[in-house]
């Protein structure tokens, strides 16, 4: 039996990520998301919060494996590149996704800072943009809106 109504599956902390929609499977890009993935896991267990993997399933495809942070109401998908045909992808992917954890901020995690227009993207677009650099992780919050009278 199927359905078109995606669901959330929830997975253990050592579960692999996914592949994303639109593009071949690519080991190291899978392999450097699930890194990034993890490391942020723990980045975020260790400051208290109440994190978990999830797996969006549509029928018949996987649309989206990443993370759900409960404590700050952010839904989290790693994006091995910042380039614009990948951040469209991801931008489509995450606002479907987001509507299933309502209320849900969308973040992108990568797996290195991305550059300027992209963050103008993500800023515009309201996506919090994530990245480790050393140790930690840097955000880059989407601008406030401003009233232009």
């Amino acid at each position: 039996m199927t359905t078109d109504s995606p669901h959330v599956a929830y997975l253990a902390p050592s579960d692999p990520a996914r592949p994303q929609p639109g593009r071949d499977n690519d080991g190291e890009a899978d392999r450097s998301e699930n890194a990034v993935l993890t490391a942020y896991l723990f980045h975020l267990t260790a400051k208290g919060h109440r994190v978990l993997r999830h797996r969006v399933v549509t029928d018949p495809v996987l649309a989206s494996t990443d993370l759900f942070d409960a404590t700050a109401g952010e839904v989290v998908m790693a994006c091995h590149r910042s380039h614009y045909r990948a951040l469209i992808a991801a931008y489509g992917v995450i606002s479907d996704c987001a509507r299933l954890f309502c209320p849900a901020r969308r973040a992108l995690l990568f797996t290195a800072e991305p550059g300027p227009v992209a963050k103008e993207f993500l800023s515009h677009h309201k996506i919090i943009a994530i990245w480790p650099e050393g140790e930690s992780f840097v955000r880059a919050d989407p601008a406030a809106e401003t009233d232009e009278a």
